[in-house]
């Protein structure tokens, strides 16, 4: 087959989205011919990637399939006004590339978020039998965005979910990267195939290490609007208050402020570090005892499964968490760590201590984790789902 996968973010970035393209990308090219329409690297800002060690893929580096729309408007606008237009040049890029090269494929993959490239991939398009439209969910967009307290768009609600509902009615098969979207799109769109493939770890980022001798906890990723800021505030305080060690790699809107808060109060058991390449991330992570994942007390946010969740259990170490939904039932059914919807900060600490003065329960969420992770979150097994899905 030939493929065109279209993505806002994607290697050498950091985040899950890129990532997730980036093996979507290295597999499906194993048996297909794989072309990805994306932008320069930008996120969380661009002056990063002048380091080399972010470009560490010298197969995509040298890749001719990797198409970077050349963009006038910053990515990273401080303004809503600014990443607007922003967006708006990217749909309109995009939808001109579909209309005239979209023929040349046998499918056309793009996912949300954004939520522009896929109107721009779908909407007003011809639509042709030799193309299949291939829409990924990552996002419940415009939920997502209603439950960000700092935009409001209450008055065009009721258009964005009209537009969102047409969105999944107008491709022609659906994956999600959740289990928990699936009830949702289904509400809007009966009749579509959906077919569940999770962010996962290929397998030569599978590594297990003994647990460390200084028990700590570690918080990778994002810190932004849908992460629960004030209580990753209180649980830095009580992981303070007990002398137990907790390392944060923070990138988003928040992590500047978190970074600055934590040098105010002169911790001396919480530390930050800057942004690291994916395999740093994961080897940090692997030398901890507890992979801790917080989000704001929203139905959308809480029932989403983070990449930072995976990452704890391909690393094997226990994650602890404030999520419901899929996740919650996933963590609890398979026993590799803690997970009640909207745990309070006391809650997430006495998780932690549990585990931390039970080194055999520390074991077991260990072993469990291999069990999960040959199950359900490597890429090796996945893909062939995925492909199989695309050819039907």
């Amino acid at each position: 087959m030939k493929i065109l996968l279209i993505t806002q973010n994607f290697y050498p970035e950091i985040g899950s989205g890129a990532n997730r393209f980036k093996n979507l990308y290295t597999q499906l090219s194993k048996n297909h011919e794989v072309t990805v329409l994306t932008t320069k690297p930008t996120y969380p800002n661009a002056k990063m990637y002048k380091d080399d060690k972010y470009w560490n893929e010298p197969l995509i580096n040298n890749s001719t399939d990797i198409m970077r729309l050349n963009m006038r408007s910053n990515k990273q606008g401080k303004t809503m006004a600014s990443r607007m237009l922003y967006y708006l040049e990217l749909s309109y890029k995009v939808r001109t590339y579909i209309r005239k090269y979209q023929h040349e494929y046998d499918a056309v993959y793009v996912t949300t978020p954004n939520i522009f490239l896929p109107w721009a991939t779908f909407f007003f398009q011809k639509k042709l039998k030799s193309t299949k439209r291939i829409l990924e969910v990552r996002d419940l967009w415009p939920d997502s965005v209603r439950d960000i307290e700092k935009i409001n768009i209450d008055k065009f609600y009721p258009t964005l979910k009209f537009m969102e509902k047409m969105m999944y009615r107008k491709a022609d098969r659906i994956v999600i990267n959740n289990e928990g979207f699936r009830a949702h799109i289904a509400k809007m769109a009966p009749l579509k195939s959906q077919l569940f493939i999770p962010n996962a770890f290929t397998e030569n980022e599978v590594g297990f290490r003994q647990p460390p001798e200084d028990f700590k906890v570690i918080y990778t990723g994002n810190i932004g609007f849908a992460q629960s800021y004030d209580q990753l505030i209180q649980v830095a305080h009580m992981l303070e208050e007990r002398q137990i060690i907790f390392n944060v790699i923070g990138y988003g809107v928040n992590a500047h402020k978190f970074n600055h808060y934590i040098k105010k109060h002169n911790f001396k058991y919480v530390h930050t570090h800057e942004e690291k390449s994916r395999s740093e991330c994961l080897d940090m992570i692997r030398h901890h005892s507890i992979q801790l994942s917080l989000l704001k007390e929203s139905d959308v946010f809480l029932n989403v499964l983070p990449g930072k969740i995976i990452d704890g259990i391909g690393c094997g170490i226990p994650v602890v968490t404030n999520l419901g939904g899929y996740t919650n039932s996933m963590i609890n059914t398979y026993k590799v760590g803690f997970a009640k919807e909207k745990a309070t900060a006391k809650e997430i600490i006495e998780a932690i201590e549990k585990i931390r003065d039970n080194e055999q329960l520390e074991a077991s969420y260990r072993e469990n984790s291999r069990t999960l992770l040959d199950e359900k979150f490597l890429w090796e097994n996945n893909i062939e789902k995925l492909e199989k899905f695309l050819e039907s």
